[in-house]
């Protein structure tokens, strides 16, 4: 892992972290800013008090305006080469410590941490042992009520692939909950089963003396039945059928979205990500979105990336599990 991460960072860090946005230094460093807010801490709450740690920095894209709203931000790379990166472009931000890692999280003391979080990282470790080990470590590093929130690659492959430190391990959504569970974490929220973007928030059990933090929330989401059955009727399925197993956690979107992607695995680019807008958003595609997933498509990426995308979106989930009022 860490010599194949070093030679990504000398040859083209940028591209390797985030190769949709690496075009400029702007582009870049912005999407930091967006995947903070839109993924990293959706529906958790940090006070300006709360320590926190990337697994998983980087350059430091996220951790630099993470930095702008916390006390102390973290940040642990297995490459001594993007640790580097990140040192140089972070000089500025006093209240960050960036390190490199051996897998483990040993420099931090037990029950330090309010959050610790990982995006677009785990999908690239090619042993579920490596990754195991960071949600032990994790446990052990928050304190009582803190938040692991991380990111997983949801696609079963077949069992012929050997993962690597590109395509790493996949894993079930159930796979991971017992995992949680066995490390002393409440299951919070799981969106985006069976896609590239399966995300996991979990809060850490208190009790057997270990401090609870002050310093973070987790947001409650629950289903609207009605919208979650008019979506799964523009697939084509059976609404309230589709939305009982759904719900009943036998079912999930992506195997919903099957159907979408077999219906128009002939139409060309441009009109499969039309359609798979208006089937998956309800709403026409936006110039943006039509543009980028249409290149995507046309330079051989699957179709099932487009539809692993807007199913994992921000704006599918609010739609199908708005914030709970209460």
């Amino acid at each position: 892992m860490r010599s194949e991460w070093d030679r990504r960072a000398r040859e083209d860090a940028k591209r390797f972290i985030a190769c949709g946005t690496s075009e400029t230094d702007e582009a870049f460093w912005d999407s930091g800013r967006r995947d903070l807010e839109d993924r990293v801490l959706r529906d958790v709450e940090l006070d300006a008090a709360a320590r926190t740690l990337e697994i998983g920095c980087g350059m430091g894209r996220i951790l630099r305006p993470m930095s702008e709203r916390v006390e102390k931000a973290f940040g642990v790379d297995i490459s001594a080469g993007m640790v580097a990166h990140a040192r140089e472009a972070l000089q500025d931000r006093e209240n960050v410590g960036v390190s490199v890692t051996d897998g483990t999280l040993s420099e931090f003391p037990d029950a330090s941490l309010d959050f610790v979080y990982s995006y677009i990282v785990f999908q690239h470790i090619p042993s579920k042992r490596a990754v195991a080990r960071y949600i032990r470590e994790a446990a052990r590093v928050l304190k009582g009520s803190g938040v692991f929130r991380f990111q997983v690659d949801g696609r079963e492959r077949p069992n012929r692939e050997v993962p690597d430190t590109w395509l790493g391990v996949w894993y079930d959504a159930g796979e991971l909950r017992a995992e949680l569970r066995r490390r002393r974490f409440h299951v919070a929220a799981v969106w985006g089963e069976g896609t590239h973007y399966l995300w996991m928030t979990a809060r850490r059990k208190g009790g057997f003396g270990r401090p609870e933090s002050q310093a973070v929330r987790v947001r409650r989401r629950r289903w609207n039945r009605e919208a979650l059955e008019a979506a799964l009727a523009r697939m084509g399925h059976d609404a309230s059928q589709g939305a009982r197993r759904i719900l009943a956690g036998r079912w999930s979107l992506r195997e919903a979205s099957d159907k979408l992607l077999r219906e128009g695995s002939n139409l060309d680019p441009e009109t499969f990500v039309r359609r798979a807008y208006e089937v998956l958003l309800a709403r026409e595609a936006d110039v943006h979105g039509l543009a980028f997933y249409s290149k995507e498509i046309s330079a051989g990426i699957p179709r099932s990336n487009t539809v692993d995308c807007l199913l994992g979106s921000s704006e599918l989930e609010d739609r199908l599990r708005p914030l709970d009022a209460a």
